[in-house]
């Protein structure tokens, strides 16, 4: 079969079927009441067989905005969908350059064409002095809206987690490369995503701004 013609296949697969941004892009403390905080990546969407890896740049930006001492609000748009979510801190280290941050950040993430996801990430944060060690597991449940043929949306569950270091810069800018991954662990009968028998890796380079 002619590569232009697989590559075509592998990109079509991916786009149908379960792929989604689940990288975390930031510290476990949320921003400050009145702040934004920026953020965006360039990324590396890899989903690995036991007979090779199919690998797709895509991209993401949001926005943070703290709201209470203990919740911010935030969304951000991906070459795969949106995601609109809320980050409430669970604990937090009265230093934070030691000692251990922590949050839950639920979101509501859409993949285009047709999937809606509930993420639900646990950030923990280790306190590095002006730096910060970022590990998430999440866990994930996706319907697939559009079913030909019957009406109630298909679901899917995935267990993932994700490692980044917040890297300061200086004041007001940090650098953030992550590594997650992602599995499928339930799907309806008779449903599947490329996830099934398949590990989702996501590489970020992310870079956070505190203007």
């Amino acid at each position: 079969m002619p590569v232009k013609r697989v590559t075509a296949i592998v990109l079509m697969g991916l786009l149908a079927s379960a792929c989604m941004s689940f990288s975390t892009l930031g510290r476990a403390r949320v921003v400050e009441v009145g702040r934004v905080q920026i953020y965006g990546a360039p990324e590396a969407l890899v989903v690995a067989t036991d007979s090779g890896a199919s690998i797709r740049p895509i991209a993401e930006v949001g926005v943070r905005v703290g709201v209470t001492p203990e919740l911010e609000l935030g969304a951000r748009v991906t070459t795969l969908g949106l995601t609109l979510g809320a980050r409430t801190q669970l604990h937090r280290s009265p230093d934070p350059r030691s000692g251990v941050d922590v949050l839950l950040a639920p979101a509501l993430a859409y993949t285009v064409q047709d999937k809606l996801a509930l993420e639900a990430p646990v950030l923990i944060g280790i306190n590095l002095g002006d730096h910060q060690l970022v590990v998430a597991p999440r866990v994930t449940y996706q319907m697939r809206l559009a079913v030909p043929g019957q009406a109630a949306p298909a679901s899917y569950l995935y267990l993932g987690v994700s490692v980044g270091l917040v890297i300061r810069l200086d004041d007001h800018v940090a650098l953030m490369p992550e590594i997650a991954a992602l599995g499928q662990v339930y799907a309806d009968p008779g449903y599947a995503s490329s996830l099934s028998s398949a590990l989702g890796l996501q590489g970020s380079i992310g870079l956070l701004v505190d203007p």
